[in-house]
């Protein structure tokens, strides 16, 4: 697998927060966000977690026929935020 550059991960990031803010306040599984972002589901969680690490994205645990799932969504202090800087 080839290796992406820090500078282009973080364009991804923003693309991942860009999808969650736009829609807010609903939840969306790993899958969901690799679909729209055009990336791997491993990637994208990769991406996920140093997410929630940095204090932008929550998820929630679901429990299914699938096993345990996480679904994501933007922190609200994060949506504020991002609302005061956008247009």
């Amino acid at each position: 697998m080839s290796k992406i550059s820090l500078k282009k991960e973080a364009r991804i990031k923003e693309d991942i927060l860009r999808l969650l803010y736009d829609k807010y306040p609903e939840f969306h599984y790993t899958s969901v966000v690799s679909y729209e972002t055009l990336r791997n589901n491993e990637f994208i969680l990769r991406l996920l977690n140093e997410l929630t690490k940095e204090g932008l994205v929550s998820f929630i645990d679901e429990k299914g026929g699938r096993g345990i799932r996480k679904k994501w969504c933007l922190k609200k202090e994060v949506f504020e935020k991002y609302k005061e800087l956008l247009p």
